[in-house]
Parts: structure tokens; C-alpha cells; sequence
């Protein structure tokens, strides 16, 4: 990756060009992309951060914008999709689940539309928080980004054998919660599938064969030839419902003065039954909130579709019980995040979906992510994909020492701190090689993301400080 220092040179150069006309149009495109590049920028200090974030958004005239959360299970591709929309390095990823701790923003402007990609934590349990020793912010981190979403995108993974064939309850929790919230599904590695017919199948199951409002599969039945033992059997079935129909009038005639005996003496019964229901009535949907109780046997499914009542916790969890799929989604996109496959039609259907609305973030902005906080996920990252099982999910990472020299060099110093001292040999390795190897892939990690020449410290300019026992 080009150092930022060289940033100048190229807008120079197409500066001179344009001054003498020399400007080939076929390559004015390309430079124009990578003009506008340059401009945008991720704050490498706090104080380009502060600064950056506190200039003066100028929107365009025709100003579109819409904020799309990314959520989903562990480890489907949320942050890999991410980067590949971006074109940018934004969003840290790696093989091992839990990789993202916090939700981030990341800005694309395309034209005039700006699109707003919340990156979210995978969704958890308690269970997972307390085995993988996670922080407790990952259990709310996407109910609160879609908050502010105009759109759901679900990625789902359908290389997962086990898990590719229904959606998981902690995604059909959000659906539910959030009905009203545009959503789309998103089916993530199909370049892992060896049978591409098995994806429309695949499709039907996850969306109850309903895209868009409309039934995206239509089943047809197989003609049969019919004999004649069928045909008299069919009739002869015909005939008899004519007779019932006929003998069910003839009692309605006889039992009609009854009934209407019965109505005048329960009419003044009925009127008291109602006024006592009353209350209950306006304490379920009076204010469009229902009681704490899990029976959902009185709501209608398509008024908890359309989000016409407000379930609780309890009803949600009742209401995804023994559901596998969700018949609301807006489209269905079959990508590969890794390869970039489909994730073009992807970016038009978000443009095409935008909402007319200023923006909310200047054009030189591409995330609202702290920069340090983008070097510790970063690090965090090269040492989940390095060693295997709980090890890396028990380290600890602190900034020591940040700074931007004169000459656009980002010198950073992090220490890495650990429950057991045993553990120290293992991430230093043999001469250092480890960790040397981690520090290496950290900063070109950190050039793509920030654009400038990044310096991190091996081993032997960092010591191990174990955590002291309380």
C-alpha cells in the first residue's frame, strides 16, 4: 500500500495533466477513483479523528443516505462483506468466531448516495459471553444498531452444514423484535457449495418460499390420469355433500325461532361479559404493548409480521420457538464476501433502496472507529487466527505508546498481557519468532487501513507484565 505521503504527488500530477489537456478520457475514470480515494482518509490520531468528525458535512443536492446493519451468527462474514463494499480494510476478520467486540461504522459514498454499514458483534448467548470469556456489551451491540437502521441485512452461512438449513433463533429474535425494519437475506460463501441447485432449495426453506411479499417458488401438481372406479368415486362424493348442504338448510329453518329466543335472553349477558373484558382488552393493546405472559395464542401471525402489536421477550421467545425461516424478507442475495461474488448487485440494490436524506458524515469520513482501538482489534486479530482454542480469547491488549512522526510514520506500542505466565514462552516462541511474525502481519494489516508507514515493536522492545492476582 502507497504511504500517505505520497498523496500529494498524485493529486499534482492530475492536476498537471488536466492544465494541459493531456488527460486521456479513457483513463480519466481510473484516476478520478483514486483521486477520490486519497481523499478520504482514517484518522490515524485522536486529534484527526476529533477533527475529521467535527467539520461540516455539505451534502449534495439530491442527497440519498441509508444505514445498513450487518447482523448475524459468528463468524458467517459480516466484516469480510463489509471490507469488500468498502473496497477498504476497515473492519477487522479472522477464521476464529468473536473477532468483533464493538459495533463500528463504516462510510461508503457512491455518487450521491452515502451508504452507512453498522458492523455489528456476532449475535451471543450468556452462555458463549461466559465460556469465551467475552465482554457483556456483545449481548446488546446489535439490538442497539438497529435502533438506527433503515435496513436489516442478515448474512447467513451456507457453508455450515449443520446450521445453513434454518435461521438461528438469536437472528429470528431480531426479525421479531423489529418487524417493521426492511430486511434482506444475505447467503455468504456460496463458493463453498459444490451444488449451486442446492441454494434455490435452500432459499425456499429459509424464506417459506416468500421474497418480497410474493411466493418466489410455486409448486405445481403432476397431472394423473383418472379411471373410472375414480371418476364414480369422485361423483358419488359430490352428491352426497349436495345432501348434507340440502338437510343442514332444512335444520337452520326449524331451529331459527329458538335461536332467536336464545339471543334476546342472552343479549343482556353478553353486554355484561363485554364491559368486564374491557379492561383487559385496553391493558393488552391500549398502548400497543402486550402483557408479560408467553401466550401468543390470541395474536394473529400476519399482525405480528406486519409489526401491528409489540411483543415482549417472553412472546418473541414463544413466537421463534419452533420456527426455522422468515417470510419478510425484501430480497435474497447469494454472494461470496471472500471473492467478491454478487456483492456488486448487493451494492446496487442498497443504492437503489436509499432514502432521500442529508448525510450524516462529511465526505473524507470512511469510519467512526477510535484508531486505537482499530490497532488493538487488529492485533487481537493476528493472534486469534495464530493460536487455537480459549488461548487468545483470554489475552489482554493495551496501547503504550502512539505517535505520528514528522516524516508520516505511525509508531505504535502494545502490550500484550496474560492470565498465566506459562503462556508467555508460547506467544513469544522460539527466538522471538512468533511474535515477530504476529508485529509483521499486524502493520501491513495497519498500512491498508490507514494508509501510512506503521512501525510496531517485536518482542524483545515489548516485555511481558503478567496481570497480578487480586
Amino acid at each position: 500500500c502507497e504511504p500517505r505521503r505520497d498523496v500529494p504527488d498524485v493529486r499534482k500530477n492530475i492536476g498537471q495533466l488536466r492544465k494541459k489537456g493531456s488527460l486521456n478520457l479513457q483513463y480519466d475514470g481510473d484516476l478520478m477513483m483514486w483521486e477520490k480515494i486519497y481523499q478520504r482518509e482514517v484518522p490515524r490520531t485522536m486529534e484527526e479523528m476529533g477533527s475529521m468528525l467535527q467539520k461540516e458535512v455539505n451534502s449534495p443536492p439530491d442527497a440519498c443516505l441509508l444505514k445498513v446493519a450487518i447482523v448475524g451468527v459468528p463468524n458467517c462474514g459480516k466484516s469480510t462483506l463489509i471490507n469488500k463494499l468498502m473496497g477498504w480494510r476497515v473492519c477487522s476478520v479472522s477464521s476464529k468466531v468473536h473477532t468483533t467486540e464493538l459495533c463500528a461504522r463504516a462510510v461508503r459514498n457512491i455518487g450521491s448516495t452515502q451508504l452507512v454499514f453498522l458492523d455489528t458483534p456476532g449475535l451471543v448467548t450468556p452462555q458463549e459471553i461466559t465460556k469465551h470469556n467475552l465482554k457483556r456489551s456483545l449481548m446488546t451491540e446489535a439490538e442497539l444498531s438497529l435502533q438506527e437502521a433503515d435496513l436489516m441485512a442478515v448474512v447467513h452461512d451456507v457453508s455450515n452444514h449443520f446450521t445453513r438449513y434454518c435461521l438461528q433463533p438469536r437472528v429470528l429474535r431480531l426479525l421479531a423484535l423489529y418487524p417493521t425494519i426492511p430486511s434482506v437475506l444475505i447467503l455468504n460463501k456460496v463458493d463453498k457449495s459444490k451444488c449451486k441447485q442446492n441454494l434455490l432449495e435452500l432459499t425456499r426453506m429459509l424464506t417459506e418460499g416468500v421474497v418480497g411479499g410474493q411466493k418466489s417458488h410455486l409448486v405445481t401438481k403432476k397431472n394423473e390420469s383418472l379411471n373410472k372406479e375414480k371418476l364414480i368415486r369422485k361423483t358419488l362424493e359430490k352428491f352426497s355433500e349436495t345432501l348434507d348442504h340440502d338437510s343442514s338448510l332444512s335444520s337452520r329453518s326449524v331451529c331459527k325461532s329458538d335461536t332467536s329466543n336464545n339471543k334476546i335472553n342472552n343479549s343482556g349477558i353478553q353486554s355484561l361479559e363485554k364491559n368486564s373484558h374491557v379492561s383487559q382488552d385496553e391493558s393488552l393493546y391500549g398502548d400497543g404493548l402486550l402483557n408479560t405472559s408467553s401466550d401468543i395464542s390470541h395474536l394473529n401471525e400476519t399482525d405480528i409480521l406486519e409489526g401491528r402489536v409489540h411483543l415482549t421477550e417472553q412472546q418473541v421467545n414463544a413466537f421463534i420457538k419452533d420456527r426455522k425461516s422468515w417470510p419478510k424478507f425484501d430480497e435474497v442475495f447469494m454472494i461470496s464476501a471472500l471473492e467478491g461474488t454478487g456483492v456488486d448487485d448487493l451494492q446496487h440494490f442498497l443504492c437503489s433502496s436509499a432514502l432521500s436524506n442529508p448525510w450524516i458524515f462529511s465526505s473524507q469520513v470512511v469510519t467512526d472507529q477510535n484508531p486505537q482501538e482499530i490497532a488493538l482489534m487488529t492485533v487481537r486479530e493476528k493472534f486469534l487466527d495464530t493460536f487455537h482454542n480459549e488461548i487468545p480469547y483470554t489475552l489482554r491488549f493495551q496501547v503504550e505508546h502512539w505517535d505520528l512522526s514528522d516524516s508520516e510514520l505511525l509508531y505504535i506500542m502494545i502490550k500484550v498481557s496474560c492470565r498465566r505466565r506459562g503462556l508467555t514462552r508460547l506467544m513469544v516462541g522460539g527466538g522471538g519468532g512468533t511474535v515477530s511474525r504476529i508485529a509483521r502481519e499486524a502493520e501491513q494489516s495497519l498500512r491498508n487501513t490507514f494508509r501510512t508507514e506503521v512501525d510496531t515493536p517485536t518482542c524483545s522492545k515489548v516485555p511481558y507484565i503478567p496481570n497480578k492476582k487480586t
